[in-house]
């Protein structure tokens, strides 16, 4: 049950209990003291209505005092005394309506402005938000850029260099010069460096992730981190096939990336899994590494480095959280779901 909001239902009400208390007062003995029932119905029209309605209603309730006081007034009383009576009673009713109304007034005041600054805290946070999306953004379309600028120019160049290099091996093979050697050297160096080339490019611009979903552009990551770092790192995926959108793919993209950077420089670990599971809408990225486990304090919220920060919004501005803990059997584990009901590594 909820009490009437509309002044005229409160007034109603307020009358009603003004008549019930007017017509007790007329059984009992004139008293100074029952003002304190008449106040009750008159705050209750004053925290409900207006200043004036309110100031009406006071003088209502001083009238029917002053008839409750002249029914029940013997003969020995002073004809002035009910009369006195009442205009005390208006008195101390007039200091209560106009003492409400001013804490009213003042309680409106703090309200609107606890609600102006709220409203500007929103916007600044939404503008906050803008800034840091648009700056991902423009992070991402330059790395892409700087990625098929990497594929398209260098690696060719190299590629084209290593084809001049594997002809004239041929050739001082064929004039079984001394320098063949050297020669073929050069040529599995520069193989190696295209290898390199392109597996940056790829870590620029995941092309996995656009033509084949997350999950291959996750299995990739793994390989390469494998290949170029000696670290066994492992990528297992469950669940169906994801069908997020292109940038909350990148994002989970890029906090497994970060995550694993993060155990190769800082952790020591000789193995590192990667697992993505989908449960419907929801999903789950979970990094995990066996090194020797997180600093103490490290937060998302409030330490650790930029790389740090920088996942943390990624995770936020998909809808997820991100939760970095230590990992089952040591090492550090870096978590980030779309669902409390989540049960990976757990």
């Amino acid at each position: 049950m909820t009490f009437p909001s509309k002044p005229w239902q409160v007034v109603v009400i307020g009358s009603l209990a003004l008549l019930i208390i007017g017509v007790i007062d007329t059984r009992i003995e004139p008293q100074l003291g029952s003002a304190f029932f008449y106040m009750l119905p008159v705050l209750l029209v004053t925290r409900h209505a207006g200043t004036r309605t309110s100031i009406i209603f006071s003088i209502l309730a001083t009238g029917v005092s002053l008839y409750a006081d002249l029914q029940t007034s013997g003969p020995a009383v002073p004809t002035y005394v009910p009369y006195w009576n009442a205009a005390l009673r208006c008195g101390v009713l007039m200091v209560a309506v106009l003492l409400l109304i001013s804490l009213r007034k003042l309680n409106g005041t703090l309200e609107a402005r606890v609600h102006d600054r709220t409203a500007r805290l929103e916007d600044e946070v939404k503008n906050r938000l803008k800034l840091e999306r648009r700056i991902l953004d423009a992070k991402e379309s330059e790395q892409a850029r700087i990625g098929q600028d990497l594929h398209d120019g260098l690696c060719q160049q190299l590629v084209a260099t290593a084809f001049s290099a594997a002809l004239l091996q041929r050739s001082l093979e064929e004039k079984s010069a001394p320098e063949a050697a050297d020669a073929e050297r050069i040529a599995k160096s520069i193989d190696e460096s295209i290898g390199q080339a392109r597996d940056i490019a790829k870590g620029l611009h995941p092309v996995p992730l656009e033509e084949e979903g997350l999950e291959t552009a996750l299995r990739d990551l793994a390989r390469s981190t494998s290949k170029h770092t000696g670290i066994r790192c492992t990528a297992e995926v469950s669940g169906k096939p994801s069908h997020l959108d292109k940038a909350a793919s990148i994002h989970l993209y890029r906090i497994a990336q970060e995550a694993l950077n993060n155990a190769v420089k800082h952790s020591a670990a000789s193995s590192i899994a990667i697992r993505f599971a989908t449960f419907g809408d929801d999903f789950e990225l979970a990094v995990e590494d066996n090194g020797h486990g997180m600093i103490r304090g490290t937060r998302t919220n409030g330490g650790g480095g930029m790389g740090l920060h920088i996942m943390d919004y990624r995770a936020r501005a998909i809808g997820a959280e991100l939760d970095i803990s230590p990992g089952k059997d040591g090492g550090t584990r870096v978590r980030c779901v779309s669902s409390p009901q989540s049960t990976i590594g757990r």
